[in-house]
């Protein structure tokens, strides 16, 4: 019996051993890129404009009032504000020409902000959509 049962905790340690293997194997394998950086930066930009409006009753104009500081590389402008609503874009500098954009509430007279490259208009609101970024 001592066989089996050291069969058994072998097989199991070669298997936890295998599991471990594969998680740190997915872990290497992801590397944030550009685009995830910057839709989490402007995730981030849209979090502390729903702070900034609980206690101004309107949204920030830039993101020195927002007192956000994007990561390296990261650069974020707040196309436009005001008390219903606001756009904002993100570029990365490894990927000049290309950005990421967002929108809460509405804008007079204004339409959903688009990407730089490709053109494309934010659809949904408090969602970044990028450019492609191969």
């Amino acid at each position: 019996m001592r066989g089996a049962s050291h069969i058994t905790g072998l097989v199991l340690g070669l298997s936890l051993a295998a599991q471990a293997a594969a998680a740190q194997s997915v872990n290497a394998a992801w590397q944030s890129t550009p685009a995830s950086v910057l839709k989490t930066t402007l995730r981030n930009v849209v979090a502390a404009q729903d702070k900034y409006r609980e206690a101004h009753a309107t949204f920030a104009g830039s993101v020195q009032a927002l007192r956000l500081k994007p990561g390296s590389g990261v650069t974020v402008h707040i196309l436009t504000a005001t008390a219903s609503g606001w756009r904002a874009e993100a570029t990365h500098r490894a990927r000049p020409g290309r950005s990421c954009v967002v929108f809460v509430g509405r804008l007079a007279a204004k339409e959903a902000p688009r990407t730089e490259a490709d053109g494309d208009m934010a659809g949904e609101e408090r969602v970044p959509l990028c450019d492609r970024m191969e």
